[in-house]
């Protein structure tokens, strides 16, 4: 037998036992403290079909002893260069800001679709056909919604490089199932649009960030909904003024912009600075500003659980109106930058920093 086989079903039945003497446990505590019996019973029974697989395949399946390197080198290989695709998509989506997770799903899904398209073209066999593409495009997307929904929040350490890993392997290992069934061509658009179903259901609360749609159970007062999704503050009130520019170097024109805060939603980690007019680029000379604003909230999925922590720098903008001999600054509303997606680990500190537009940093540690 050989050492490859030996490790694997060792490693299986480890795997078997260490899952079935913990099973009552996590019943008791996925079950009873958290309410997720689904959880409490689901990730035992996973562990230990795949504990079984692993000892079945390095104790019994004599076909592994011929196949079993190749399709370990597959999973390794199409592991690595999805963790690799989904580290590039986690990286663009930073830097483009984008939080809807729906947005963000298929923005990564497209990347890995490409990265793992532009490998295979190495291969002199290889013919791109459309109808794959657009089919694993959408298996790489529903995998990426179910780990980010269901099992990722599960796992109390989380970084962007783990969770890249976990996805990649899994996508792998996704990837080697199907060519195992061996699905045929025409059956791939009926299976597409099973997969399309399942993703825009599930999303329906991210798709109505983008286009408008009605849906009978949604509340006639979303605000407080509709807020926790926003990247920047909506003001309470709009209706704001002050009667002369003394106004705001008062310590009542920073109490009145804390509380248009929506502080159910946002979290203030860093109050309003001085005021000023405008005197930086894409700022009127005629308005006043105030900023150095910093507020988070939580961004969780559709079953609760926290995605991350979104932090934001806030500027309240005023702008001039004349009444009569006299000028007026009206509230003209929040404008945010510097938006940042945080993955809160357990026992780790860091920091988001914000540098104002006087040079001065600004640390806020999370």
């Amino acid at each position: 037998m050989r050492i490859f086989n030996f490790i694997l079903g060792v490693l299986g039945v480890l795997l078997v036992i260490g899952a079935f003497s913990s099973f009552f446990a996590l019943f008791l505590l996925g079950g009873i403290a958290t309410g997720s019996v689904t959880f409490a019973f689901g990730l035992p029974i996973l562990l230990i079909v795949l504990g079984a697989a692993m000892a079945y395949f390095g104790f019994y399946y004599k076909e592994l002893s011929n196949n079993g390197n190749s399709k370990l080198i597959t999973i390794v290989k199409w592991g690595i260069v999805s963790a690799i695709a989904l580290l590039i998509s986690d990286f663009i989506i930073t830097k483009l800001v984008i939080v809807n997770n729906f947005w963000a799903i298929l923005l990564t899904a497209a990347v890995v679709s490409i990265v793992i398209q532009a490998v295979r073209s190495h291969d002199n066999e290889f013919s791109f056909k459309m109808r794959w593409f657009i089919f694993y495009f959408l298996v790489y997307a529903t995998v990426i919604w179910v780990m980010g929904e269901y099992f990722l929040p599960k796992i109390a350490f989380q970084t962007g490089i783990f969770s890249s890993i976990v996805i990649g392997f899994t996508i792998a290992g996704i990837i080697v199932i199907i060519q195992k069934i061996g699905l045929r061509s025409h059956t791939v658009p009926w299976v597409s649009i099973v997969l399309v179903l399942i993703l825009v259901v599930a999303n329906l609360g991210y798709l109505q960030d983008i286009i408008p749609i009605d849906l009978p159970t949604k509340p006639q007062n979303a605000s407080a909904m509709s807020e926790d999704k926003q990247v920047c503050p909506t003001p309470k009130l709009q209706n704001i003024w002050v009667s002369s520019e003394a106004d705001f170097n008062s310590n009542s024109i920073m109490l009145t912009l804390n509380s248009l805060v929506d502080t159910s939603v946002w979290r203030i980690e860093h109050n309003f600075g001085s005021c000023y007019k405008g005197k930086y680029r894409d700022q009127n000379p005629s308005w006043y500003y105030c900023d150095d604003m910093i507020i988070s909230r939580w961004a969780t999925g559709s079953s609760g659980t926290i995605n991350y922590r979104w932090y934001t720098a806030v500027t309240a903008e005023w702008r001039p109106e004349r009444v009569g001999s006299n000028t007026l600054y009206v509230f003209d509303g929040f404008s945010c930058e510097n938006g940042k997606k945080v993955t809160v680990d357990k026992e780790t500190t860091a920091y988001y920093v914000y540098v104002s537009r006087d040079g001065t940093e600004i640390k806020v540690e999370y």
